[in-house]
């Protein structure tokens, strides 16, 4: 079982998605800052990262840059996960390190696909 660890400031949005991947047979939690982020990836041991870029205390760029910095957790995968689809915002995330990048409103399945590519 995966433990996925969702990071979005409006907590509807996580609880929901942290619902849809515990249906899915997958273990998820969430957390809705992202200063938090790198601490609680070190407790919960999560396989994967979904992380929203904007969010008020520190952005998702900020929290994959921490991520990244830290040599035991810089492997692991994080997919961020937004409203902004423009170029410049994809080539930033791929640029900090990113996984891969997915648009919110992208059906679950799609996001559920691509987040067991990065698993396996």
């Amino acid at each position: 079982m995966a433990n996925i660890l969702i990071v979005d400031d409006h907590f509807d949005t996580c609880d929901t998605l942290r619902r849809l991947f515990q249906r899915s047979g997958w273990c998820a939690t969430c957390l809705t800052e992202g200063e938090d982020t790198p601490k609680r990836l070190h407790e919960f041991h999560a396989d994967v990262v979904l992380l929203d870029v904007m969010m008020p205390d520190m952005d998702g760029f900020g929290v994959l840059t921490a991520i990244r910095a830290d040599p035991r957790i810089a492997r692991t995968p994080v997919v961020m996960y937004s409203a902004l689809s423009d170029e410049k915002t994809r080539s930033r995330a791929q640029a900090a390190g990113a996984s891969d990048y997915l648009v919110k409103g992208t059906p679950f399945a799609q996001i559920e696909e691509r987040i067991a590519d990065l698993i396996q």
